[in-house]
């Protein structure tokens, strides 16, 4: 930078040499951003060019001056301009929201009629002295969003299965139970690594003794993690 006869700073370039060039693009003056007279200038611009885009203000304001923080400022006085705010605005329509499934209808009937189950976790429990993990199973209901929350030992089934056990003789038996698709074959991976010597007699005593469908939906809309049972297993607070 070099400061002229006139005491205006200047950015001083390597195009000294280049023919047919003006001196002000050879030696723009330097402003600050912040500065009244470069915001005159920059709103000057703005509305030759007929309100265009950041790109043409800037290279032609550039032709003469050098203001610093300029792609930032031509915003804020594009958005502060009432002719910007008024053309360039779009109406807010609505997003369109699919049906609700009638599992997440079913009205006058018991709680926990429809419910999903999911893990949480884990979490550091101590027991003498050493420290093991422990993981919440959540169980939702799909109509009411009432919650219930069982403790398993581990991701086995036979974990799950103990624990669905204590939530049936609490909440009673639901008519369908949906959990994810991709955490149960987690699980069932798990377990058949240490279960498959294990009698299909003894296996069937490990079921519950009820009537009841469980679900692995694909992932859709109101099944898929981050929705229904989803949020609710996401950790609002330290679990140690």
């Amino acid at each position: 930078m070099e400061i002229d006869e006139n005491g205006v700073l200047r950015l001083k370039g390597r195009i000294k040499a280049a023919k047919d060039v003006s001196f002000t693009l050879n030696r723009p003056a330097v402003l600050s951003g912040d500065s009244s007279i470069a915001k005159l200038i920059m709103k000057h611009y703005h509305e030759r060019f007929n309100h265009g885009n950041h790109n043409t203000v800037m290279n032609e304001i550039r032709q003469k001056y050098y203001i610093t923080s300029l792609r930032s400022k031509l915003r804020k006085i594009a958005h502060e301009c009432q002719w910007c705010r008024i053309n360039r605005s779009l109406p807010k329509m609505p997003s369109a929201e699919g049906d609700l499934p009638p599992e997440r209808l079913r009205h006058h009937q018991p709680p926990f009629t429809c419910t999903g189950v999911d893990y949480f976790g884990p979490m550091s429990v101590t027991i003498g002295r050493r420290h093991e993990k422990r993981y919440g199973a959540l169980f939702t209901c799909l109509t009411t969003r009432a919650v219930h929350i069982e403790l398993a030992e581990s991701l086995s089934s036979d974990s799950m299965i103990l624990a669905l056990r204590r939530f049936i003789a609490r909440r009673g038996t639901p008519s369908d139970v949906f959990g994810q698709r991709h955490e149960f074959r987690r699980r069932k991976q798990r377990t058949d690594e240490h279960t498959r010597g294990t009698r299909e007699d003894e296996e069937r005593s490990r079921r519950p003794h009820h009537n009841l469908e469980v679900y692995l939906p694909a992932l859709r809309t109101w099944v898929a993690p981050g929705s229904v049972w989803c949020d609710l297993s996401k950790p609002r607070w330290p679990l140690h």
